[in-house]
């Protein structure tokens, strides 16, 4: 499930902030070509660079990945109480 919603949403994300692929690998430091695997769901970042581009399109690595992040609320508390 992931693995399809993830390319549609970096795509989306890239389209709505009016960037290029080579702008966000400039801005990034993740190469243009990568950034073209992951729109093409060929590629998969790590965490790191996951992190970096949620940030960098000031979305949810949730939202990226097409999760619901926080909704189970008692995993949620005994991770917060771990």
């Amino acid at each position: 499930m992931y693995e399809e919603v993830f390319p549609s949403r970096m795509k989306k994300a890239r389209n709505n902030t009016g960037f290029t692929q080579r702008e966000v690998a400039k801005e990034t430091g993740i190469s243009q070509p990568n950034i073209a695997r992951y729109e093409l769901g060929t590629l998969q970042p790590d965490i790191e660079k996951l992190g970096i581009l949620a940030d960098f399109y000031g979305v949810s690595v949730d939202w990226l990945l097409g999760t619901n992040g926080g909704k189970n609320n008692t995993i949620s508390e005994e991770i917060k109480h771990a």
